[in-house]
């Protein structure tokens, strides 16, 4: 009986040792059948096998560990949602620190490895082609053995979760003027990627640093992101609802996303205007989200612990509605709201600068993806320079100089029709027939401008063909005009000379 137990034992044994084995298989590059740890040949095609990294065996990288020959790890850094994340020399770019992200399939084997790979590959797409002074730099993706890794910038800061835990230890919270000036310098960067169709999905205190060198805030851990359809970007900056978009990962986190988010996956911009504003709420009262919201009503209660200005409280509860529709569906719409509510001047025009440095959607890495600029025409106050104009728009117009009394009138810029006082009898004397070429110059510089504001346009490819088809008659008509003075100019000229 004891020699049938040693037996067992000694079976049992193997088949743990096995099964450890098989856990820590390598996988053939060449027909892809997993291997033994310890064998150096694969039993099916003979081809060498790769051999791991003993640092990389373990859970976490111990520093000094070398990656591609070329990433050094220093420290960790910490954890979050998709996998850990190390501070690294990168040795091949003049020993630059970088940010290492290991990033951790939550399944294991052959098939799990690449599937995951495939998706880490399609996110990592989406950072390259980002280009923004507050979104760490994504450099590359890269798989060590069965581990995978993505290399962005490394940012010098804490973060603001750290940060109000410090101001907690004192006592403080940030101010409702702290929190518009931090509110306006993460919209520029949510009005960016939103126009490019990419959404966070994952704000919240502890993904935004402010950076050390400068003190702007970075939004970080865009392991997350999730590329919607083209058409949700293309309407963000229009005022009709943008288009919610279902992903297959309901990525967020509980309290800081909105509902549908966390049920069933739908995100669309005011998703992440939606948890930017409980991070505002969560850094002016130290509060976490659970604590701001009616455990029974569901209905958000953080005006029993916060005093803020009708402006402020407005916007808030607007960005945190539980209908998404009732919702700013926009972060340029609450760039609009925040700067027409501006009551200091410098803070206003501290905002407008700020507008001046936010980065195209057409960036330098990525040219496929063009945001359909946004239709303002038929607005009307001419005089009014705070109607922002398309930058396609302004130029000189040809035809309103040749025929400012009668192009004014289809373009619906009624101010050309002073042109006409020229032929007045009463009125003659005084503009001593000077209004028209006067008018043609005023209207040549700016007609376009004015005909935009004044008339509501289909779009402004069909403002310059319209604008084109002026110019065109304009030439055709000059043109006619000199050829015939020169011909009456020469038969003048033979005339006398006979």
């Amino acid at each position: 009986m004891g020699l049938a137990k040693l037996v067992l034992m000694r079976d049992k044994s193997k088949l743990v040792t096995l099964e450890s084995s098989l856990m820590n298989a390598i996988a053939c590059t060449s027909c892809g059948k997993d291997n033994l740890s310890r064998a150096r040949f694969c039993s099916r095609c003979g081809i060498p096998l790769p051999q791991q990294n003993p640092h990389l065996v373990g859970s976490h990288l111990a520093p000094g560990t070398r990656l591609r020959d070329r990433y050094v790890i220093v420290r960790p850094l910490g954890q979050g949602g998709m996998g850990r994340t190390y501070l690294a020399e990168d040795t091949g770019r003049f020993n630059e620190w970088v940010t290492l992200k290991e990033l951790m399939p939550t399944l294991q084997g052959t098939k799990a490895l690449q599937k995951a790979e495939e998706l880490f590959q399609r996110e990592a797409a989406i950072l390259y082609k980002l280009s923004s002074p507050q979104i760490p730099r994504f450099w590359e993706f890269f798989r060590e053995g069965k581990r995978l890794f993505l290399v962005q910038d490394y940012i010098e800061g804490k973060t603001y979760q750290t940060l109000l835990e410090e101001r907690m230890a004192l006592g403080q919270r940030f101010s409702e003027a702290e929190m518009v000036e931090l509110l306006w310098q993460l919209l520029v960067v949510l009005s960016y990627l939103h126009s490019l169709g990419v959404i966070h999905r994952d704000i919240s205190p502890d993904n935004i640093i402010c950076r050390a060198s400068d003190g702007l805030p970075i939004l970080i851990d865009l392991g997350g992101v999730v590329e919607i359809p083209l058409e949700v970007g293309q309407t963000v900056s229009s005022s009709s609802p943008s288009v919610p978009f279902s992903s297959k990962t309901r990525l967020g986190k509980m309290g800081y996303s909105p509902d549908e988010q966390m049920r069933l996956g739908i995100v669309a911009p005011h998703s992440d205007l939606y948890a930017l504003a409980v991070t505002a709420l969560v850094l002016m009262t130290g509060k976490h989200p659970q604590d701001l919201i009616d455990s029974d009503t569901l209905h958000w209660i953080w005006q029993q612990e916060l005093a803020l200005s009708p402006r402020m409280s407005f916007m808030l509860n607007r960005m945190l509605a539980p209908h998404p529709s009732d919702r700013f569906h926009s972060a340029d719409q609450v760039l609009e709201y925040l700067l027409a509510t501006a009551t200091d001047v410098p803070v206003a025009t501290r905002m407008l600068n700020t507008i001046a440095f936010i980065p195209k959607a057409s960036s330098s890495r990525s040219n496929s993806v063009h945001p359909t600029p946004k239709n303002n025409s038929g607005e009307g106050k001419l005089l009014d320079s705070s109607i922002a104009v398309p930058q396609e728009i302004p130029g000189w117009n040809w035809g309103a100089f040749f025929f400012p009394g009668l192009w004014c009138i289809p373009n619906q810029v009624w101010v050309g029709l002073i042109a006409w006082s020229d032929l007045s009898i009463i009125t003659l004397p005084f503009t001593m027939g000077m209004t028209w070429p006067m008018m043609a110059i005023i209207l040549g510089v700016k007609g376009n401008e004015w005909a935009w504001k004044s008339r509501r346009w289909k779009s402004i490819k069909a403002f310059k063909r319209h604008q084109r088809l002026w110019a065109i008659a304009g030439f055709i008509l000059v043109s006619v005009f000199i050829a015939v003075l020169a011909l009456i100019i020469v038969m003048i000229v033979m005339a006398t000379a006979v």
